[in-house]
């Protein structure tokens, strides 16, 4: 009777934590209407697990199963009747509620019946019984503390888990639970974009207040579609040359107000990840997140005195600090995502039409570095490099992460405040020419001199403030009365700082694609064609092109009819097409040289409209105009105050 107990015990615990997981299959949580159907849906799911399980594992029928389903179904249906038929049956196509109703009542159904129907996982139930003793012993007492009222089960709930998670791969579930959840999350994706493209056709014919409800609809179904989808919205925001205008204004709201867990989930992951009550290492925190990205929500704290002595000299009592917060199940989350990308790919490269996109290989590099970002424990390595690398810059700044308030979940670093850059790009300033030239000058000390780059220059990720106010000596010296004007205005009117956020994807080149993509841009700023093409393909894959020549030939003829002032004015287009007849010759870059060639894209994009001047090609031409193997030169100089571009 004793190892039935444990038994039932592993089989309500692993019901448990199915339930809980396909709450979160679709993504979304409890805030709205959808996550409260969601989570009496997965309560029902759940009551239906148990009932199915143990009556496959040969257990007695419990009283208390019947009571549950019928409490579960009871709330479940009370919760949908909360949305009018009327509702679902006009707005499933248009309107929020009935796109929310659809997605959350059609996974918990699809799970339900393929969970309960499916008679060829009983044969695993019974052979469950026939464990050995030292078999059933390893399941231990501890899950026993389970059948406990909540809050009992003290040390034995993380022996439950396991044991609950050995049952899963006794009963060889665990790929079928797998899938389950990934086709619960296509579902609820295919059901999200369906809205969004059904109604794209009809924006021309419905003026301006259509095309307004629908660019809200789509900003909407970017944020609900999960991180990937999101830092697609963030990149597309900043890339007015390839979207409309109206479009990328409503996806900048995506830099900074993507969707944000709750505030107990964030107290409860800082507890667990430091392994002290909140209120040790912090008087105050506040609960409302002050940024939201794809990956993690920031809070504001002040940091306590038992706080500031775990940190050493890092920061003071009372400091204000930022709590960085991983959204829970966010690279469960990704992880799916990329497979249904990763899937979806694989399909459409089978269509002839298609095949040439190589969907796969692009899918492939736009995963790699994202993943990085997962770990904040990694964007902490990460800040501590770049604050070394620009320690003599006076007008850049990086956060300063706070050792050992670090790990992969949670990151507490010093609150940098500021305005968002975007905001100096919509109205004009008197430094925007200066900011502009430092986010270049900054991007290619990355690439050139530390090898060491920002892989997510967007910019929602930077923030601008006021420079740091001069020393008392030259502050008093401003004031002598003999100073002529323009000496005291240099030396009092500073330029404002620039702060470099969310640095978890970050690049470093080989020597070979750090020469490469040298020989990439002094190609492309002298306007040759065939050494273009050449560098091309020794960064590719491969290193192979399906026509070489025809290749080489077509760039040569592109650039002999194209006049020096074009390229530099208009360098973000000929970029796009160079990446076109890539296309179309077959010839993919390599991860980390594609993702560096598309971040000097999105630099030139924001920086371009802060000063249409400052080019990046401009400062490239005058830096590569001399031997490579020289580096120096004034152009240099300039460019990174002093010393060698490139090491060895």
């Amino acid at each position: 009777m004793t190892s039935r107990r444990q038994l039932w015990s592993a089989v309500r615990l692993a019901a448990r934590q199915f339930s809980d997981r396909a709450a979160v299959a679709a993504g979304n949580g409890p805030s709205t209407s959808y996550g409260l159907i969601a989570s009496h849906g997965a309560g029902l799911l759940r009551s239906t697990f148990l009932a199915s399980a143990s009556a496959r594992a040969g257990l007695p029928r419990q009283r208390h199963i019947s009571r549950a389903l019928r409490r579960e179904t009871e709330a479940f249906l009370r919760q949908c009747r909360g949305f009018k038929t009327a509702a679902l049956g006009s707005g499933v196509g248009v309107t929020q509620s009935g796109q929310s109703l659809f997605t959350a009542l059609l996974p918990p159904a699809l799970l339900w019946l393929l969970m309960v129907f499916p008679s060829s996982y009983r044969s695993f139930a019974f052979r469950l019984l026939g464990l050995d003793v030292s078999a059933r012993s390893a399941l231990g007492d501890t899950l026993a503390a389970d059948d406990a009222p909540d809050g009992a089960a003290g040390a034995g709930g993380g022996a439950a888990a396991g044991a609950a998670a050995w049952l899963i791969r006794r009963l060889h579930l665990q790929p079928l639970i797998d899938e389950l959840l990934l086709a619960a999350r296509a579902t609820y994706l295919c059901f999200l974009f369906l809205p969004a493209l059904l109604t794209a056709p009809l924006m021309s014919l419905l003026g301006g207040l259509g095309r307004e409800r629908w660019l809200r609809l789509v900003q909407w179904t970017l944020e609900h579609a999960g991180p990937a989808f999101i830092k697609w919205g963030q990149w597309a925001s900043t890339r007015p040359d390839l979207f409309p205008e109206d479009l990328c204004e409503h996806l900048e709201q995506l830099q900074t107000s993507a969707p944000a867990h709750s505030p107990a989930a964030s107290v409860a992951a800082v507890e667990r990840a430091f392994a002290a009550p909140l209120s040790e290492l912090f008087d105050d925190f506040d609960a409302r997140p002050v940024a939201s990205g794809s990956i993690a929500q920031i809070h504001r704290a002040t940091l306590s005195e038992r706080g500031a002595a775990l940190v050493g000299g890092g920061a003071e009592p009372g400091a204000c600090v930022a709590v960085k917060v991983r959204h829970p199940g966010v690279s469960e989350l990704m992880h799916r995502d990329f497979i249904l990308m990763q899937r979806a790919a694989a399909a459409a490269s089978r269509l002839p039409a298609l095949r040439e996109l190589r969907l796969e290989e692009s899918i492939r590099q736009f995963g790699g570095p994202l993943k990085e970002q997962l770990d904040l424990g990694v964007e902490a390595s990460h800040l501590q490099r770049f604050n070394a690398n620009f320690r003599s810059w006076s007008n850049v700044r990086f956060p300063v992460p706070l050792y050992p308030l670090v790990g992969p979940d949670v990151l507490v670093e010093s609150f940098e405040d500021g305005d968002l850059i975007m905001g100096y790009v919509r109205s004009p300033h008197r430094h925007n020419a200066m900011l502009a030239q430092t986010g270049v000058d900054v991007f290619l000390t990355m690439m050139l001199r530390d090898n060491f780059i920002h892989a997510d220059l967007h910019p929602g990720n930077i923030i601008v403030r006021p420079a740091d106010p001069p020393s008392p000596l030259v502050a008093a010296a401003a004031q002598w009365p003999w100073l002529p004007d323009r000496i005291r205005s240099w030396l009092t009117d500073r330029s404002p700082q620039i702060v470099l956020l969310d640095t978890g994807m970050i690049v470093e080149l080989s020597g070979r694609d750090q020469a490469a993509l040298m020989g990439f841009f002094r190609a492309l700023t002298r306007m040759d064609g065939r050494g273009l093409a050449a560098e091309i393909v020794n960064m590719s894959v491969d290193g192979k092109c399906k026509d070489p020549a025809a290749f080489a030939a077509e760039l040569d003829s592109l650039f002999r009819n194209m006049d020096r002032e074009y390229l530099r004015r208009e360098s973000q287009s000929v970029i796009r097409d160079l990446i076109e007849r890539m296309r179309q010759h077959q010839v993919t870059l390599r991860s980390s040289v594609s993702t560096v060639v598309v971040t000097s894209l999105v630099l030139e994009g924001w920086s371009s409209q802060l000063d249409p001047d400052v080019r990046i090609l401009d400062t490239m031409r005058d830096m590569l105009a001399s031997d490579w193997g020289e580096r120096i030169g004034l152009a240099v100089d300039r460019v990174v105050g002093s010393g060698q571009l490139l090491e060895g």
